[in-house]
């Protein structure tokens, strides 16, 4: 695979050097900056779709565990590729590397901070997989939650402020969830366990 993509950046690098941006550095005119870093820009866009290509290859095949390292590659061409974070992540879980798919989900957060999926699997991953660290997933959750998310990831949030004993917390964003979705089936039935639960301490 590494002297695969190798031969493909080679490839490039020669089609750059022959395109006519160069060609006019090479007749004494200096190469207009936007052009040539545009035309980068479009290779490894190639090489990065590329890559992704192969990871679904390796999936229908069965053999996921290279698909680790393809999207470490892609994460490295491409820091803004918040899917691939989030497969390469899944990927090591199933592999058994929970502690590579935190490294997954925490730079896959720091180059794209608003990504509420990468978010929410990082806090479902400390919340529910990774050692039951509800008071570290809240604050992803709480994140994840405040962007312009599904129900189900608000939801994640409010039942995790439950289990970490913080009713009230709970029972707010509940109510913020019954007034962004009116039909919600779920926040009714929640609401109502909070105040039995306090009507019985």
């Amino acid at each position: 695979m590494t002297n695969r993509i190798m031969a493909a950046v080679l490839i490039a690098g020669v089609a750059l050097c022959a395109s006519p941006v160069w060609g006019d550095a090479e007749q004494g005119q200096k190469p207009t900056e936007s052009a040539a870093e545009q035309q980068i820009a479009t290779v490894l866009d190639a090489i990065v779709d590329a890559l992704w290509l192969k990871t679904d290859e390796y999936w229908h095949t069965g053999d996921t565990e290279p698909v680790i390292g393809i999207c470490r590659m892609i994460v490295q061409l491409d820091p803004k590729f918040a899917e691939a974070y989030a497969v390469g992540a899944w990927i090591s879980r199933r592999h058994g590397e929970d502690e590579l798919a935190l490294v997954f989900y925490e730079q896959g957060i720091e180059h794209n901070p608003d990504s509420w999926e990468l978010l929410s699997a990082v806090g479902y991953s400390y919340y529910w997989l990774h050692k039951k660290d509800v008071p570290t997933a809240l604050p992803y959750l709480k994140r994840a939650a405040e962007l312009p998310s599904p129900a189900h990831i608000k939801r994640l949030y409010a039942r995790g402020l439950a289990k970490a004993g913080k009713p009230q917390e709970a029972a707010e964003q509940w109510r913020k969830i019954l007034k962004e979705f009116p039909d919600d089936r779920f926040a009714p039935k929640e609401l109502e366990k909070l105040r039995q639960a306090e009507k019985a301490e």
